[in-house]
């Protein structure tokens, strides 16, 4: 078992008990760490943006088990065994008995070119988006920088426009995709994303892909006493943001999923509950027809048992 604290520049594997080598973060370094492991070692390391894929698709490759775990996972089991110091070193410690202590967690596979470039496609359209509200925002605030602010935002919306021009082209060649954009309130953004994350992962169960984008429901129950059920939004962020829009756009308009929306607020959930309740059934929608390759069906949305929404 070897844990890796992942850097731009540099990577610290340890084994669970604390025999540590640094090395740079390059291809060559990588496969020479490789080349000096047992061939049934696992590794591990905690998601870091686009650092952490020179080492598991290499170690993929070469028929390693590798593990990729979620950041806050591991900061939870680090607090819980109360480490003396933080330091790349003690990180990469615990990211290695963390691994021992979690064997089921899901291995990692290499993200599809198709999927990674979707990706990429999405949040970078998404960052730029968020920036051209930003300076838009600040314009109406001061017009007075008109002469400053408009050209920034005219490229923005240049860019924008390029983006959305290139995720159409990518997502025509994808067949499913075109099923998706089919269900109401996802349009080419939505079914780019959410076919990327699927084209990324075996999820076996709509229940797998709900968990995957942190809109499944946690409930919180000791004793006598019961807490307040609430998502675990442990997933995918951005998903998570764009199917909730999608419900809210689905939900405004007159078919099954409106009909969904009213039914879960006069069963008692609030205006943002049976909004998320709808996401919830849009993402299950989405994993139903990437799955069996079958067009959207209004009758299979309302027949659906409303436990599982």
């Amino acid at each position: 078992m070897l844990g890796v604290d992942v850097a731009k520049d540099n990577l610290v594997a340890s084994d669970p008990y604390g025999k540590v080598r640094t090395i740079a973060n390059s291809k060559d370094a990588v496969g020479k760490l490789l080349s000096t492991l047992d061939p049934g070692a696992t590794i591990a390391m905690e998601a870091t943006g686009n650092y952490h894929k020179l080492l598991a698709n290499a170690a993929f490759s070469q028929g390693f088990k590798v593990i990729v775990f979620n950041p806050r996972d591991v900061l939870h089991y680090a607090k819980s065994i109360s480490p003396r110091a933080k330091t790349d070193q003690v990180d990469a410690k615990v990211i290695a008995r963390y691994a021992l202590a979690r064997p089921e967690y899901r291995p990692y596979e290499p993200t599809p070119a198709v999927a990674q470039k979707l990706l990429n496609l999405s949040r970078a359209r998404v960052s730029l988006v968020k920036k051209r509200t930003s300076l838009e925002n600040e314009l109406r605030e001061c017009p007075e920088l008109s002469e400053y602010l408009e050209p920034a935002i005219d490229g923005l919306c240049r860019s924008v426009a390029k983006l959305n021009k290139e995720l159409s082209a990518v997502t025509a060649k994808v067949t499913e995709h075109a099923l998706m954009v089919g269900i109401p309130g996802v349009g080419t953004l939505v079914g780019a994303y959410t076919l990327a994350l699927l084209m990324s992962g075996e999820f076996t169960r709509s229940d797998s892909f709900v968990g995957f984008t942190g809109l499944d429901v946690r409930i919180r129950q000791s004793g006598k006493k019961t807490g307040k059920a609430c998502i675990s939004k442990r997933g995918d962020p951005e998903a998570r943001r764009l199917l909730f829009l999608a419900a809210r756009t689905a939900a405004n308009r007159p078919g099954p999923f409106q009909e969904l929306y009213l039914r879960y607020q006069t069963n008692g959930l609030s205006k943002t509950a049976a909004t998320v309740a709808v996401a919830r059934k849009i993402a299950r929608t989405l994993w139903a027809i990437y799955t069996n390759k079958t067009p959207y069906r209004v009758d299979r949305v309302l027949n659906q048992n409303s436990e599982r929404s």
